[in-house]
């Protein structure tokens, strides 16, 4: 676990991830301040859709990151040959990208909550950061879900680019496929979606139960399969 950390603190891609997330709080920052909404709601929504979002794809970009860039550096086998406790490894990896994607969650939503606070203070709206910490934490149940399975699905790909673009389909693509069938309910942006709004409080019937199954039955497929693959097949 320790060169992991080691590579979360020096190498560039989480910083970058990070740079960029809160730049995308900046500006939504911006827009909401030149808009100059006196709604604390319109803040909450800035919140929910640049804030959220920027945070749901800097957590599939760290956690593709922190298994895909030893294959894309050709460092797994060395990693390997130190310890060769492969499932060890695969625990480490897992707990780092989940990790991550929880400290990124909360520094950019800390960030975003008083620069959109500041702003709705100089448009003579109500604070806004009860609610906007209400979305953080919905968002702080399922970014580390999305970065464990990039962690996963980026083994299973052994490649950083084949790894996100695997990610960025099921996200976005075969989400939004599924969500158009009659079983919808069974895609993991539903599930996550029905837990987020549980915990916000929204109204409206929330299967809260059915959103933690689908959800938990999303990692237990992909991190099963992906473990099998890296502990049971050769690192090349």
């Amino acid at each position: 676990m320790a060169a992991e950390l080691e590579k979360l603190r020096y190498l560039p891609t989480p910083r970058w991830t990070l740079m960029v997330c809160l730049g995308f709080a900046l500006m939504g920052t911006v827009i909401a301040l030149i808009e100059g909404s006196a709604r604390a709601s319109s803040y909450v929504d800035v919140a929910e859709v640049v804030t959220a979002i920027s945070t749901v794809i800097g957590s599939i970009v760290l956690g593709v990151w922190v298994s895909g860039v030893e294959y894309g550096q050709n460092t797994m086998r060395r990693a390997l040959a130190a310890d060769p406790r492969r499932g060890r490894l695969f625990a480490a990896k897992l707990g780092l990208a989940v990790g991550a994607s929880m400290a990124l969650t909360v520094g950019v939503f800390a960030a975003s909550t008083v620069l959109l606070t500041l702003a709705a203070a100089a448009n003579g709206a109500s604070s806004p950061a009860g609610d906007i910490l209400t979305v953080g934490a919905s968002s702080l149940v399922a970014n580390p879900v999305y970065a464990a399975i990039g962690c996963g699905v980026a083994m299973l790909a052994r490649s950083m680019a084949g790894g996100m673009t695997a990610m960025l389909a099921l996200a976005f693509v075969l989400d939004t496929a599924l969500t158009a069938l009659p079983v919808g309910n069974i895609s993991l942006g539903s599930a996550l979606r029905e837990i987020g709004d549980a915990i916000q409080g929204e109204s409206g019937a929330h299967e809260i139960g059915r959103g933690l199954l689908v959800s938990a039955a999303w990692l237990a497929v992909l991190l099963t399969a992906a473990w099998a693959r890296f502990t049971r097949t050769d690192v090349t």
